[in-house]
């Protein structure tokens, strides 16, 4: 048997394509239960002490919400695709783009009526008082 040189490195070309091209599959390929947060949680009550929001990766094919609670002091993994884990990564992102603490992400607003409740109040006291001083004279 008479070996050629020329097909001895076209096989051996072949060869070198063939394991750099299973390499880099493996590399990118998402390995399922690798995620830091099996199970998650829609939301949670109480303040926050940290944040951490970690992006897709070979290891993980989703978002990573984790916040840690003061009282508790444990972590605890959100949902991002619930309303409380979306408004937490939109507030990453943006902090992250402009350059600023992401501590901010942890102050929440209060939601409800409580601020509407105490305007419609000081209007009505505006409105008592105008009614009161036009009936004195």
């Amino acid at each position: 048997m008479k070996l050629y040189l020329r097909s001895v490195c076209q096989l051996a070309f072949l060869s070198l394509c063939c394991v750099l091209i299973r390499v880099r599959e493996s590399d990118s390929t998402f390995v399922p239960g690798r995620c830091l947060c099996p199970e998650t949680q829609p939301g949670v009550r109480g303040q926050l002490k940290e944040l951490q929001v970690l992006p897709k990766s070979p290891s993980c094919d989703k978002v990573t919400v984790i916040v840690t609670l003061r009282s508790s002091n444990e972590p605890v993994c959100l949902n991002p695709a619930a309303p409380m884990g979306k408004q937490l990564v939109r507030c990453w992102n943006r902090a992250q783009k402009l350059g600023r603490d992401v501590k901010l992400c942890l102050r929440r607003r209060r939601r409800g009526r409580g601020g509407q409740r105490q305007r419609s109040r000081q209007r009505s006291r505006g409105l008592n008082r105008k009614a009161s001083s036009s009936n004195s004279q």
